[in-house]
């Protein structure tokens, strides 16, 4: 997929995940996302519905 766009974050530590990655991760208000570092790189994956 490759660069989309950058984001800032918030005061509050927040930022938005960009249309393109939720529109191909499928995820939207409400779902939740596992986050991953390796290599230096992060890897954000749609989690399965029975995790909480």
């Amino acid at each position: 997929m490759g660069t989309l766009t950058d984001t800032k974050i918030s005061s509050k530590n927040l930022t938005t995940v960009p249309k393109p990655v939720r529109n191909f991760l499928d995820v939207g208000a409400g779902d939740r996302v596992e986050w991953q570092v390796e290599d230096g790189r992060i890897i954000v994956k749609k989690c399965d519905g029975d995790e909480e």
